[in-house]
């Protein structure tokens, strides 16, 4: 089953929302991405351009997910 890990990051009053992974891109399961996401969601803001933004929240998605542009 094909599993999204999804961010949603704030910068100020602009928030959006960003695929951090996919289990094509890195063989997360939904079960390790419940358990891990938060641990990788913040090695993936501290080496991207999102460093300074906020984590909002996240979600574990079934399937491919896009992104909505604006929360």
């Amino acid at each position: 089953m094909l599993v999204t890990l999804v961010a949603m990051l704030c910068n100020g009053q602009l928030c959006m929302e960003k695929v951090v992974t996919n289990s094509e891109m890195s063989g997360i399961t939904m079960t390790s991405c419940a358990v891990s996401a938060q641990i990788g969601i913040a090695d993936w803001m501290s080496k991207g351009p999102y460093h300074e933004w906020r984590l909002q929240g996240y979600k574990c998605v079934a399937g491919k997910y896009v992104p909505k542009t604006h929360a």
